[in-house]
Parts: C-alpha cells; structure tokens; sequence
C-alpha cells in the first residue's frame, strides 16, 4: 500500500548564498525516480516581517506518495542534502525539517495560517513532534522547523501563483548574470499570464536577483505553461543547468489577513488597521515620510521609506482626518523611534475636503478686495469703496489623491504584495493541472 509523505524544509540558506528551492530541486532530482509527486513542490512565503529571516522567509513542501521503503529512501536523501548544503557555517541559519505522513493535521495548518502574520518560537513548533504522524528534524537551534511546517500546513486552496526558477553552474554564484537583455523585454511582451518580469517604470528588470545565490532567473505568473514559455524565449550567455516550477503563495497577499486594533498591535507581525490621519505627512532625514493615524483605541506612526519611491510622494499628499486603511508589518520601538508600521500598502477609504479662503470682489468694478485692518473688513484698491461685513469666500480645492488603493511601485514590492495586475484574480488546481504534475517535473529535472 501506497502512503503519502509532506516533506518540510526551511532555514537553509543565507545571506551570503545558497537558496532553499536550489536545495528543493536537487533533492528532486535525486528521488524523482523512486516516487510520485502529488503536487509541483511548494514555495511558501511566511510573514515577512520576521527578524530571523535571510531574504524573502520561504519555506518548501514536497507532497509525495510511493511505498515506504521508497519514502524513507527519500527521507534519508532530503535528511542528508539539507545537513550538507545547508549555510550551517553561517550563524543565522538554523536549518529545520518536517516529515507528516499521510494527512496533515489540523493544528499544523492551523500553525501556517499564524506563521503568515504572527512571530512563533521554536518550542512551540516542536510540540507538533508528539503527533504520532510527526516528524521534525533540527540543526544548530533548529528554528527551520517553524517554517517546514508552515509550508507543509498550507495546501494552496484559494490563490497562488507559479514561478519558474533556473539555477546557474556554481563557478558563476556571485558574479554577474549575463543575460541578452531584449530577449526578456520580448518574452514579457509574449506572455500576459507572466507578471513583474519588468519595472517599466524605473527601467529594471526584475527577473534577475542581485545576490550571490544560485538563482539566475525567477519568472512568476498564473499557468505552468506561461511561466515555462517565457523561460524559453530568453537567451541565457551563461550556462544553466537546473530549472523547476514551484506553486506557490507569492503575489496573492496570503500575510495580510488578520485586522487590528492599534492597541493590538505588537512587534514583527503583519498587520491591517482602520485609521484616521492625526497629522500630516512629513520628510525626515533620509527622505522617509512619516505621517501618525489613530483609532478608538490608540494613535501610531506609519513610515514609507525611501527605496518605495513615489509611493512616497503619494502618500504626502494625505491630509489630518482621511480616513484609511493601512496594511504594513510592525517595526518596534527603538531608542530614536516609536512603534511604528511599516507601510506595503495603502488603501483610501474617505477623503476630508480641502479648502481654502479668498477675499471676495468688489461689487462696484469687480476688483479683488484687500484687508482694511484688523476687524476694519475690505477695502477695494480700485475704487476704494469699503466693506465692513463682507467675510473670505471658502473655495475647495480638488485632492490629489482618490479613493483607492496605493502600492509603492515594482521595485519596491515584496514577494507576498499583490500586485494591481493581478486585480482580483484567484487562481485554484484543475484536475489537468494535477494530472499532468509529474510529466512536466520529468522534463524539469531532465532539462
């Protein structure tokens, strides 16, 4: 009899390199033959906000089924590729693994729904172990485990995205990825269901990391079959030698779920709060804005920085009293600042008008009147005819701003944010999808 088995790792990499879906694709290729795979392997982005994380906190699950001979096989391989490929020289990273057999219980995806907002501690993830169908391995303090299980608690039911990722031969990591640059402008342009390939606004691509991972190229979007097409339309000038496509929680706003009370709200989680603006928006040193909001139950200052470009300059056009909604991770209180959000996005909910007072016109030859004194009313130049009751005319002034949403442009976004493009999409599996998994997996792995 056939078991299933989720596979979990998380805290393998640094910031210095290696990539936990380079490990998930060697481990792949190494088991591919002896099992079958359930699902394309999971990416999964847990709260963003984490202090502990190295670049994007992404966690992988493998969903497997073969006999157990065959499962523990695979248990043994992904045992000993995270123990030595894992950054375990680098004291930041803790690698973690979690084994579930069979079906997931409720509690660990009752966990991943937290992990996307909240701070966990290790020790309350290693009381998932006590679970007869649980397995979790730690390395160093073992704070992986956290997000193995994250990633194996979410199945991606509602929205998710793909994303296909290519790897480069380890004599390139750290150098610069060379690429014919106009090949991806053309591969954008031929694959709509492909989305943030490029930042037409500041001129970037954004397929390419900067770091010294092995990465070369990360293309994300809606179908399998778009992402694979718009690999397959750039012209690499180095040599690749590994690609898969991950399913994942990216770009579908999966941290940003829970709403708080501004008295609610405590460090590093991802938050969403109704609020008034308490004080118009202003500039400090490093061009970072800062305006503070309020609720019923307490008052706190939002910050866009300045890598958010004109999001910024949006922002500052808010005025005390619109009323919003503001979706950002909580930085704590530090010696030269309070408690702070961090603002993602943004959305306007209400408006307060703006106006602004002129002196009325002469009714004799039209002229714009001019103050006679203090409590002495007008008096028009022209003619000089003197109005003693007259009071300014109250003019309002159309707002900058509109009702909607507001997102810092594509540079400035993270893995989760939702993008505009997107809209309202929700993507949920076909059963094609599903049928196909392991057919488009052999002709990843074999390149």
């Amino acid at each position: 009899m056939k078991n299933v088995l989720h596979i979990g790792f998380d805290d393998t990499d640094s910031l210095k390199g290696s990539c936990t879906t380079h490990l998930a694709t060697l481990i792949i290729q190494e088991i591919f033959d002896q099992i079958t795979f359930l699902d394309f392997p999971n990416l999964i982005r847990l709260n963003p906000n984490i202090p502990y994380k190295t670049r994007g906190n992404g966690a992988v699950a493998l969903r497997i089924k073969g006999e157990e001979k065959d499962l523990e096989y695979c248990k043994e391989i992904v045992i000993n590729k995270v123990k030595n490929l894992s950054e375990v020289d680098d004291e930041n990273t803790n690698p973690g693994i979690a084994f579930v057999e069979n079906e997931v219980p409720k509690e660990i995806v009752a966990h991943s729904k937290r992990a996307m907002w909240d701070v966990i501690s290790i020790k309350e993830a290693e009381e998932f172990s006590s679970f007869s169908n649980v397995e979790v391995i730690k390395f160093k303090l073992g704070r992986g485990i956290i997000g193995a299980l994250g990633a194996i608690g979410n199945p991606l039911k509602d929205d998710f995205t793909y994303e296909h990722l290519s790897y480069r031969e380890p004599k390139n990591f750290g150098t610069k990825r060379l690429v014919d640059s106009e090949s991806i402008y053309f591969a954008d342009k031929e694959t709509p269901l492909t989305f943030n390939n490029i930042d037409y606004e500041y001129n970037s691509i954004m397929i390419l990391p900067r770091g010294a991972d092995p990465v070369f190229t990360g293309i994300r979007g809606e179908t399998v079959e778009a992402v694979r097409k718009a690999y397959s339309l750039i012209s690499p000038l180095e040599e690749l030698p590994m690609q898969m496509v991950f399913r994942t929680n990216q770009h579908t706003n999966q941290h940003f779920t829970k709403q708080f009370s501004i008295n609610e709200l405590k460090p590093y989680i991802s938050a969403i709060v109704d609020a008034d603006v308490t004080n118009k928006p202003h500039y400090i040193e490093g061009s970072h804005l800062i305006f503070s909001v309020e609720d019923s139950t307490g008052k706190i200052d939002c910050a866009a920085y300045e890598p958010t470009k004109r999001f910024r300059g949006q922002l500052s056009k808010l005025l005390i009293g619109d009323k919003i909604t503001v979706f950002g991770g909580i930085r704590p209180a530090e010696e030269k600042h309070q408690m702070t959000i961090n603002i993602e996005r943004l959305k306007i909910n209400e408006l307060v008008k703006k106006n602004k007072f002129e002196n009325p016109f002469c009714s004799n030859c039209q002229s714009r009147l001019k103050s006679a004194g203090k409590n002495k009313g007008y008096k028009c130049p022209k003619c000089s005819t003197k109005y003693r009751e007259l009071q300014p005319n109250e003019i309002e002034i159309p707002r900058e701003l509109t009702i909607g949403e507001y997102l810092p442009p594509m540079i400035a976004q993270r893995h989760l944010t939702k993008p505009k493009v997107r809209g309202n999409r929700d993507n949920s599996s076909t059963q094609k999808q599903i049928k196909e998994i392991n057919t488009i997996l052999a002709a990843l792995v074999e390149n």
